[in-house]
């Protein structure tokens, strides 16, 4: 028993001291007044900088509200907010002289770092960026919703979106960063991009609260990690009017870097945008990372990526991902769609980019739009993508405005695979510009295994249309009884296509070929 009590004794005391190394530097020492009215910029500086200067610790901000302008963060520095504490982001433009970016640029910053090794933020209090909004007329047009801005102008849509009142501030901008974390904290009313960690390493986010307003948060992004490697996201909920979280491989000065080595894990994202994107910002390559065991939830686009630059996209996984979509504003990229993958320029000298080696495993999609894979063109395809045990369901747009036809479209591809994939329509509610179940279009190397579904119930498309595809293999598929036309084949540049094993019901047709294809392109 001696014994026991002496090895208790020695645990203790290594636990007190481990716990007394870490120093407190409570910012009311500073002369900081927990009186959201008074502006302490300066004197919570000092306490990060003498935490700083002594090596490290926390700067500790007791329960209460405070108000900053731009804050810098070093070294082994701990910014530890308790439970009750709320540090509010100053109004006043003049509060933020101090920012810019690795580039030079003047830039609103509320907490900033640059080359700071071992920092966090931490502690349950919350961080408030006060985001102030106006509504606008739009005049102008989006160089990536085009077609949709001019649809909404034709059909009458009331052309207003909200623009930000300055200060434009980043809540939290960390870069060339290593060894960070953020944990527990609260994250909300962003003005612009909440939370930017750019060309960092080894960061670690677990257990934040992001949110920004969902009508009014344009540009409010929750999560950009940007050019980063080594990088855990973790049991996290974000909620925010522009995309939740973002990866992207930003350009300065001619120079970006890579993201990779990625993993995100037990969250939950809600976006007016898009839930989980990658790009569009592309100019540096992607490459190992995996998006699993997440939530999507009243969010106007699901999983996608976007290659604008040039970068290469590769060996990414998203897996065990449950969705709901459903449309926003006109002004707001999405179109409730589940699953986009695009390469394209975004001016016309820009490098083509490549997506390649991506599977979506075990998903449950609901949805209102059109899920799309889609090379750039058939010299420049989607290579080697797959689609396991993935349900899509595609309910109607609560909008005059319609965008969605088939349920899943793939165009110039190289190697792609479906299995399992089931198309489910709302049969009570439909859509008149409903089609295809699939449609597949500059496709080679196309295997389709174990689908199920049937076309729109208003009949007007096929389960499967295939346009100019080569070497398919398509069985063990059981189109539903309903099923007008299992396989149509649109034209004679379709080739070697193989029926295997396909369980067909009822009154359905096999096959159905357009005028002038000849049968021999079964094989």
């Amino acid at each position: 028993m001696k014994k026991l009590t002496f090895v208790l004794l020695i645990a203790f005391s290594i636990i007190g001291t481990s716990l007394a190394a870490t120093t407190d530097y409570n910012v009311l020492d500073f002369g900081v007044v927990a009186d959201s009215s008074i502006v302490s910029t300066e004197k919570i500086q000092s306490a990060i900088d003498k935490c700083y200067h002594a090596g490290g610790g926390r700067v500790y901000f007791p329960p209460g509200k405070y108000k900053s302008g731009n804050i810098v963060l070093k070294d082994n520095v701990c910014l530890f907010l308790e439970a009750g504490a709320t540090l509010y982001a100053s109004r006043d433009t003049n509060d933020y002289k101090m920012s810019q970016n690795n580039s030079g640029d003047i830039i609103p910053v509320l907490i900033y770092a640059r080359n700071a090794k071992n920092i966090s933020i931490m502690g349950k209090g919350t961080i408030d960026g006060c985001a102030a909004h106006k509504v606008v007329n739009v005049t102008w047009n989006d160089d990536f919703m085009g077609q949709a801005y001019q649809n909404a102008r034709k059909i009458g849509i009331e052309m207003t979106s909200y623009q930000h009142i300055k200060p434009i501030v980043c809540m939290l901008y960390l870069e060339e960063c290593s060894f960070v974390t953020l944990r527990d904290i609260r994250l909300v009313n962003s003005q612009f991009w909440t939370t930017h960690i750019r060309w960092s390493d080894h960061v670690f986010i677990d257990n934040i609260y992001i949110a920004s307003n969902m009508k009014r948060g344009v540009n409010a992004d929750g999560i950009d990690i940007d050019g980063c490697q080594n990088v855990t996201i973790m049991n996290s909920i974000v909620e925010t009017g522009d995309d939740a979280l973002v990866l992207k491989t930003t350009s300065t000065l001619g120079v970006s870097r890579p993201c990779e080595n990625i993993t995100v894990t037990n969250c939950i994202f809600q976006s007016s945008s898009t839930a989980i994107k990658l790009g569009t910002e592309s100019h540096a390559d992607f490459r190992y990372i995996t998006i699993n065991n997440c939530v999507v939830r009243d969010s106007n686009r699901g999983l996608s990526i976007v290659i604008r630059d040039g970068a290469t996209a590769e060996n990414i996984q998203f897996s065990n991902i449950v969705l709901e979509l459903k449309r926003r504003d006109y002004f707001w990229w999405g179109n409730a769609d589940p699953i986009w993958l695009v390469v394209r320029q975004r001016t016309p000298n820009s490098k083509i980019g490549t997506i390649r080696n991506i599977s979506f495993d075990n998903i449950i999609a609901h949805g209102e739009g059109t899920s799309k894979l889609e090379g750039f063109d058939a010299a420049h395809p989607l290579q080697n993508i797959k689609l396991n045990n993935v349900q899509l369901f595609m309910h109607p747009e609560n909008y005059l405005e319609k965008r969605a036809d088939d349920a899943f479209y793939a165009v110039n591809v190289n190697q792609l695979t479906l299995q399992d994939v089931s198309i489910n329509w709302d049969a009570k509610n439909t859509e008149p510009l409903w089609r295809n179940a699939f449609t597949f279009s500059n496709i080679e190397n196309l295997n389709l295994d174990k689908l199920t579904g049937a076309q729109a119930p208003n009949n007007a498309g096929v389960f499967i249309e295939l346009n100019s595809v080569k070497n398919a293999i398509i069985e063990n598929c059981i189109p539903k009884p309903a099923t007008t036309t299992f396989v149509k084949v649109n034209d004679a540049n379709s080739s070697a296509i193989t029926l295997d094993g396909n369980h067909i019901l009822g009154k359905t047709k096999k096959i159905e070929f357009a005028k002038g294809v000849k049968k021999n392109v079964l094989r």
